[in-house]
């Protein structure tokens, strides 16, 4: 049974809208009305028993009106389609008018939330709620909590908050709830007046307003049922976004040096193979864009054709496409001398202990058996650096960061290895040195701590204040330290995973296991450049 108001139901003959013909509109002049209308009568009372009427009416301390009452009206429980009812405003009044009389031995709550407001500075009434019941007593079932999002913290604000009985075939979705209400913006709810008994409890984010959940709206859940008594329990709930549905190909664009695909979703990994070749190809490409963006590149392993896709996001949804992949374009002019790269940010010096990243113009591929580069310290010392303790390159085979950790008192020389560092094609490339002065003084800040928890496996993310990764620790460190890090705002989140199965478990597509837990540090981090921010302890 649906707890909402549908439109159709607003139906307003002429003859039942007392209101003149002239508009209504605030006198000009005098002080500004800040006090919000009060509700002064109502039939039936609140709180009354054995009600036969078939109208509502409310009486104002003030003349008002109704704002937005299709999205601020909540009937619990609900009120069949088939028994609309009719409005009447009247200057200090409104009425609802159903065509039938309700269900019998029933108690029913109207909450009009923010939907009566005055007529000059539009000042909402506040617990316009009326609770009756056409039987002998009230019913006196109780609940109230909080919802948040589990992977940030923040309050759901006004969420719908759903209960279905428990031995009921209805579900979320397939049927509107029995009982609803909506948590307000800090995601705080309260409902009253429900009928004792087993609920299962939802509080849902319905982007699409059909009083059902479809992914990938956000939902919280409990996998068993509540108990619903005259006693006011407290619960807290923790939204997820459910997925079931397979990674899809929204975008395909071809280049002279790489082949991108774009996905509707962030993928965990995936596998490409020649088409009716039975074994994957390795590094056939790299994930980009937190997992959204599939580079495949061309090299003499991976030249043009078709290939079967394998594709499988964060929740195990695994899908399979044939794709051609295309490599067409001009290489850039710049490139066809080798390709070049330039230093980001342009810096005259580099702290001691900082990283200097170099941008090339197309994807490179780097030899794994040899340095990749030589660090000449004061025109003196040469230091042949390689990967991975000296130097990372980035997914799409396009950044190249050098940690210099030199010991120079006044310069340095990174000098590339031109055999070392290839195009992908495995053309030689020229490659200039890049000379820097070396300064006390670092532009990046760090974050470091210690992990004290019960658990074995969980995942360390260090995230912006957007929530957006920037860094990953796997592996259920128990101390961290993250480098060079840019000034700015930071928050530390956990990934646990209680099953140690390996992988972070997210909402249940079924409603039936709860997610795994997540713990945020609740203060965030303030990175300032040359500063250090130890001795943080996560305990969870």
């Amino acid at each position: 049974m649906s707890v909402r108001v549908s439109p159709a139901l607003f139906l307003l003959p002429t003859g039942l809208l007392l209101a003149g013909c002239a508009a209504i509109s605030q006198p000009e002049g005098g002080a500004r009305d800040t006090e919000a209308p009060k509700l002064v009568s109502s039939s039936p009372q609140n709180g009354a028993t054995n009600v036969k009427e078939q109208n509502i009416r409310l009486e104002f301390s003030e003349q008002v009106q109704l704002k937005d009452l299709s999205k601020n009206l909540l009937i619990t429980p609900t009120i069949s389609d088939k028994n609309p009812y009719k409005l009447r405003e009247e200057r200090r009044a409104i009425e609802l008018r159903f065509e039938k009389p309700l269900e019998p031995n029933t108690t029913y709550v109207f909450n009009f939330r923010n939907a009566v407001v005055d007529i000059t500075e539009s000042n909402p009434a506040s617990d316009v709620v009326l609770a009756f019941s056409t039987g002998a007593a009230l019913d006196s079932g109780r609940v109230r909590g909080s919802v948040t999002q589990l992977l940030n913290g923040q309050p759901e604000a006004e969420v719908v908050v759903a209960l279905y009985p428990a031995a009921d075939t209805a579900d979320i979705f397939r049927n509107p709830p029995y009982y609803q209400t909506r948590a307000d913006k800090g995601g705080k709810f309260e409902l009253r007046n429900v009928r004792e008994g087993s609920y299962r409890i939802y509080a849902l984010v319905d982007k699409n307003n059909n009083s059902r959940y479809e992914e990938p709206e956000r939902i919280a859940y409990l996998p068993q049922p509540i108990e619903l008594r005259p006693r006011l329990d407290t619960l807290h709930l923790v939204s997820v976004r459910p997925d079931s549905r397979r990674p899809l190909i929204l975008s395909q664009q071809t280049g002279p040096d790489q082949f991108r695909i774009g996905f509707n979703e962030g993928l965990r990994q995936f596998t490409l193979a020649a088409l009716g070749q039975p074994s994957a190809l390795p590094d056939a490409g790299t994930l980009l864009e937190r997992g959204r963006t599939l580079s495949i590149l061309r090299t003499p392993a991976v030249p043009a054709g078709r290939y079967l896709l394998t594709a499988v996001d964060s929740a195990g949804n695994r899908g399979v496409d044939t794709v051609n992949v295309r490599f067409e374009g001009q290489t850039p002019a710049t490139s066809r001398r080798g390709a070049q790269y330039q230093v980001v940010g342009n810096p005259r010096d580099i702290y001691r202990q900082g990283q200097l990243k170099l941008q090339f113009l197309a994807p490179v591929s780097m030899a794994t058996d040899k340095p990749f580069g030589t660090l000449v310290e004061d025109s003196v010392k040469r230091r042949p650096l390689r990967l991975p303790a000296d130097g990372t390159l980035s997914p799409d085979r396009t950044l190249l960061t050098v940690n210099v950790n030199t010991k120079a008192r006044t310069n340095i020389v990174f000098v590339p290895d031109t055999t070392a560092i290839l195009a992908i094609s495995g053309t030689p490339l020229r490659l200039r040195p890049v000379r820097l002065r070396v300064t006390e003084q670092s532009s990046t800040g760090s974050i470091a701590g210690t992990i004290t928890t019960k658990y074995r496996s969980f995942e360390l993310q260090l995230l912006d204040q957007n929530y957006q990764i920037i860094r990953t620790v796997p592996g259920g460190p128990r101390t961290f330290r993250f480098d060079n890090v840019d000034p700015g705002t930071y928050r530390l989140r956990v990934l646990i995973d209680a099953d140690n199965d390996g992988r972070w478990r997210g909402g249940d597509p079924k409603l039936r296991v709860p997610a795994e837990p997540v713990y945020i540090l609740p203060q965030t981090q303030q990175v300032r450049a040359n500063w250090e921010i130890e001795n943080l302890v996560l305990t969870f």
